[in-house]
């Protein structure tokens, strides 16, 4: 099982003019670090950050999915760095499904995951549903960004624009960006 929740309870903050990048405008936008971020890796959970986690990964995640739609590849790795979220992911695709063999390096679970726990390391699901569950969060931030008044000018901001056909509920930062 794979899934990502997002918590509603956050407060938006303001738009830096200097931001040139998706990941800059996310860690702009978002002024605090709370874990609102739940990753269900396996029934293993670890919660991120949008501030500082997802700001600092968002380049990896939409390589990460930009290769899954990638027809050709069948074999890739990403690696996430963040401060509290360091993890090699090595992927290997057949047919529609996907396997995920993780290396954690910096990672805290919320139930003191053993290291002996064999579904620990290897995910297996559905590709459709895995990016399913990034586009749930990657909607999210991207209706933030614009509500902050961010555009697709920011670099990275592609992958985004083409979730326009996505519907998600509608969330909303406590407040509204400057």
């Amino acid at each position: 099982m794979f899934s990502i929740e997002v918590l509603d309870d956050f407060v938006l903050g303001e738009k830096d003019e200097e931001d040139i990048s998706v990941s800059e405008a996310i860690e702009s936008i978002y002024v605090e670090y709370t874990h609102d971020i739940v990753l269900n890796w396996n029934e293993h959970i670890t919660r991120l950050d949008r501030k500082g986690d997802i700001s600092e990964m968002y380049n990896d995640i939409i390589r990460m999915l930009n290769a899954l739609t990638d027809r050709n590849k069948k074999f890739f790795s990403v690696s996430f760095l963040s401060s509290t979220f360091t993890a090699i992911w090595d992927f290997v695709i057949d047919a529609n499904m996907l396997n995920i063999k993780a290396k954690w390096i910096t990672v805290s679970f919320l139930d003191d995951s053993s290291g002996d726990s064999d579904n620990l390391y290897s995910l297996n699901i559905p590709i459709d549903i895995f990016i399913s569950e990034w586009n749930k969060l990657l909607l999210i931030l991207r209706n933030d960004l614009v509500k902050c008044g961010y555009n697709e000018s920011l670099e990275g901001f592609s992958y985004l624009k083409n979730l326009s056909d996505f519907k998600i509920p509608d969330r909303h930062g406590m407040g509204n960006c400057p």
